[in-house]
């Protein structure tokens, strides 16, 4: 409870600079794809330079949505954003209220880091074939979300918006890289056993 009232202290940190703009938040794979029943990191960056007088992330509260062919795990960059830590909590294929936040520089903030954390993606063998997974950002905007971004260092706050980019506000853009899943056939696998029995009777 202390941990999500601190977040809730830091976003609702009263914004009184003006400010307008862009932030953007990508989400970005290690590696092009997975094999069936694997793990993927995903990478979440924010980029508050395209902020009015953007100085750091100031704090975050959003939903990530998933794949029904997988599950989704995540870890907050709590070394960074250590107030209102929350790893997510997992709902069907999706991870909600994934959170994290700082003071204002003058309190002893202020990491200009764009690094939120990552989420896991993990394939649950349930895929006929191979897909692809795109994940999507949901909830980022008050009063049940946020993607706040301190614009001084008092405290003052741009806020996230789905319409204004102008006053206190800004929009918000989503950079997400797809990943696939590949899920080896019946056929391939039959290829693969036969290749392993081709390759023991040539060792004997």
């Amino acid at each position: 409870m202390k941990k999500t009232v601190a977040l809730l202290a830091v976003v609702g940190l009263a914004g009184a600079a003006s400010a307008a703009g862009t932030l953007v938040v990508s989400l970005v794979p290690r590696a092009a794809s997975i094999a069936g029943g694997g793990t993927m990191i995903i990478d979440i960056f924010a980029d508050y330079s395209g902020v009015t007088s953007g100085q750091s992330i100031a704090g975050w509260k959003f939903d990530v949505m998933g794949n029904a062919n997988g599950t989704l795990a995540g870890a907050v960059n709590n070394v960074d954003f250590p107030n209102g830590v929350l790893n997510g909590t997992v709902s069907g294929a999706n991870l909600l209220d994934y959170a994290g936040g700082q003071l204002p520089l003058n309190l002893g903030g202020g990491k200009t880091t764009g690094f939120l954390g990552t989420v896991s993606y993990t394939d649950s063998g349930t895929a006929g074939g191979n897909y692809s997974v795109a994940l999507a950002i949901t909830d980022y905007v008050a009063t049940t979300g946020a993607l706040n971004v301190y614009t001084n260092g008092s405290g003052s706050q741009s806020r996230s918006s789905l319409t204004s980019s102008s006053g206190t506000s800004h929009l918000v853009q989503f950079d997400v890289r797809p990943f696939d899943v590949i899920i080896p056939t019946p056929a391939s696998m039959a290829l693969l056993g036969l290749g392993g029995l081709v390759a023991g009777r040539r060792r004997r």
